[in-house]
């Protein structure tokens, strides 16, 4: 089955959930891939939820099962063989397995031994016109040939991540004989015909495929000033368009390699398009109550995809790097505490969930492992680069989450107990003399207080931070109400702090029935309940009740309980109720009220 076929038996997905897999340990030659010791992962934050996320899909990647990402596994996309799914994809599973190994060496500090190994394998496997798979079909190209650049445009993202750790000049040669390929099939393939001929309707193999090459032309011409790289990086940006029932993963990475040919080039074009293409995709109907995106651009929006999380996580911290505008860096906390932590299963794993008939998540039930899992491992490291900054001489702290700012004056690290009281400890192990600290409060923190040595800071500066110094950042979280507007009757949904809460199969077990859809909150009993933790990745501070009138019964009120959707993580796949009819005859609290 490729890979066209499968998404249009998507809609038809069984809602029987998945049994959660265990991560088990493979054979001895792949466990060397694990973290060398004494690396610097011994010096991260031992206990941390964010910390223990990376992790888990690290090793999953590494030692997980069903299946197992060995060597001769990931080469059989660049191989051109038939044996597992997609490999007509040429390049994608491995250039993805290369990219988030490599990037997650260098920001998480960590040794893969394995990851030379497989890259001088794949190189070997480029043809002679420098491309990667099965045969193409440069006079009649089909959703294969497609399907075929697709995954060679991940591939060549996955060389740059490479030859950016190592400095290997073989791989660096590699990806200058698949950039020469697109530059010689690019006057064909930037054109309106092929537009026009690859639409929406082929979906994973329609003409993102093409438009996608931009991350990895960025990459290339940043490594080698050759103008040629830029001219086609500049070329397919232009063509960039957001087409109804379009595949959102390759909208979107084509918008972060356009992003990144901004920041290559200093063009101010380029970041004007990927602000209109953001504010567009905002104010489209397609933005989820999680802070997601669809798999598929409406009228295609049937469900959730890791990918396209992935994507849009990093294209906000990305534009928030590049303009400083604290609206992407909300957009990103939102994403990454609700639809980024609910995407990741509970193996690891990230995938696909379903949304009902308004466009809400209700459960996430397929590991995608041929492309999600290892996409979500690669947005770690630009969470974990995008936690602190430096900007000048002052050190800011924007992202709560566990974090290590290592330079050659500074030391930060960061360690997040923001689940259990609302609280990031940092420690300055090395600074600057007269270091200044900034922290950033978020949107969702009805305030922000920091504590500097044991003493309360007057504000969010802290003006002279030195080495051995600890500062506590508080983050006072409250009840947001808002309301939901495409749902009939008065709707709402409820967030404590960064994190939206549902009503959860797993939390209770007896609520969801045929009519559950129709059951009526009333806002006024809403509690938070003392919660003990199971899992690094509950949250107690978030967990609350309410009560709750069922349609089938409604004489007989119940209590629900109420937890984050990111905590679908600690459980196996179950099913979400996150927008709430409210009782008329109860009492309300307006939308925005704490």
């Amino acid at each position: 089955m490729n890979r066209r076929t499968f998404i249009a038996q998507a809609a038809s997905l069984s809602l029987a959930a998945h049994e959660a897999l265990t991560p088990a340990r493979c054979n001895a030659a792949f466990e060397a891939a694990g973290p060398a010791a004494g690396s610097a992962r011994e010096s991260e934050p031992a206990a941390g939820p964010d910390i223990a996320r990376y992790r888990l899909t690290r090793d999953r990647v590494l030692h997980g099962t069903a299946p197992v990402y060995t060597p001769e596994f990931l080469l059989e996309d660049v191989q051109g063989g038939t044996g597992r799914r997609f490999t007509n994809f040429s390049g994608d599973l491995s250039g993805r397995w290369i990219g988030a190994l490599a990037s997650s060496a260098r920001s998480f500090g960590e040794s893969f031994p394995l990851l030379p190994n497989v890259v001088n394998r794949v190189v070997a496997e480029q043809h002679v016109d420098g491309y990667f798979g099965g045969a193409f079909h440069y006079d009649q190209p089909g959703d294969d040939d497609l399907a075929l650049l697709w995954g060679n445009g991940r591939l060549l993202v996955g060389l740059m991540e490479y030859y950016a750790l190592a400095h290997d000049p073989a791989v660096l040669a590699s990806a200058k004989r698949l950039g020469d390929f697109l530059l010689r099939i690019a006057p064909r393939f930037n054109s309106q015909q092929m537009t026009d001929a690859f639409s929406a309707d082929h979906f994973a193999s329609s003409y993102i495929c093409w438009t996608q090459q931009t991350e990895g032309l960025a990459a290339l011409y940043a490594a080698t000033r050759d103008d040629r790289y830029r001219d086609l990086c500049a070329a397919i940006s232009r063509r960039i368009s957001r087409r109804p029932g379009d595949h959102v993963h390759g909208y979107l990475t084509s918008l972060r390699g356009t992003l990144d040919l901004h920041i290559a080039t200093g063009e101010a074009a380029w970041l004007n398009q990927v602000i209109a293409a953001w504010q567009d995709v905002v104010h489209s109907g397609d933005l989820l109550i999680t802070g997601g995106v669809p798999e598929g651009w409406t009228p295609k929006k049937y469900r959730t995809e890791g990918c396209a999380e992935c994507d849009w996580l990093r294209l906000n911290l990305s534009l928030y790097r590049a303009t400083g505008d604290p609206i992407y860096l909300n957009m990103a906390q939102n994403t990454y505490f609700n639809e980024f932590s609910m995407n990741q299963f509970a193996t690891g794993d990230f995938g696909h969930g379903k949304l009902n008939q308004d466009g809400v998540p209700e459960q996430v039930i397929v590991r995608a492992w041929w492309c999600c899992t290892l996409h979500g491992l690669r947005a770690f490291p630009d969470l974990r680069n995008s936690s602190f900054r430096v900007s000048g001489d002052e050190l800011f702290f924007d992202f709560p989450i566990d974090s290590r700012f290592d330079s050659n004056a500074i030391l930060a690290q960061a360690t997040s107990n923001l689940r259990n009281n609302g609280e990031v400890i940092i420690e300055i192990h090395a600074a600057q003399k007269d270091q200044k600290l900034t922290v950033f409060k978020p949107s969702w923190a009805d305030r922000v207080t920091l504590t500097h040595n044991g003493s309360t800071a007057s504000g969010l500066v802290i003006d002279k931070a030195a080495a051995g110094d600890i500062i506590a950042v508080k983050y006072h979280m409250s009840l947001h109400v808002e309301a939901f507007g495409k749902s009939s009757g008065p709707a709402r949904s409820l967030r404590f702090g960064p994190w939206l809460l549902g009503v959860s199969s797993g939390a209770n077990p007896v609520y969801f029935s045929e009519m559950q859809a129709q059951n009526s909150f009333d806002l006024s009993t809403f509690h938070q309940v003392p919660a003990s933790s199971k899992s690094i990745f509950q949250v107690p501070v978030a967990n609350a009740q309410m009560r709750c009138k069922p349609a089938e019964f409604p004489e007989q009120p119940v209590q629900v309980a109420l937890v984050p959707v990111a905590e679908q993580t600690a459980n196996p796949p179950q099913m979400w109720q996150l927008v709430f009819p409210t009782d008329p005859a109860a009492g309300q609290l307006e939308p925005g009220a704490q």
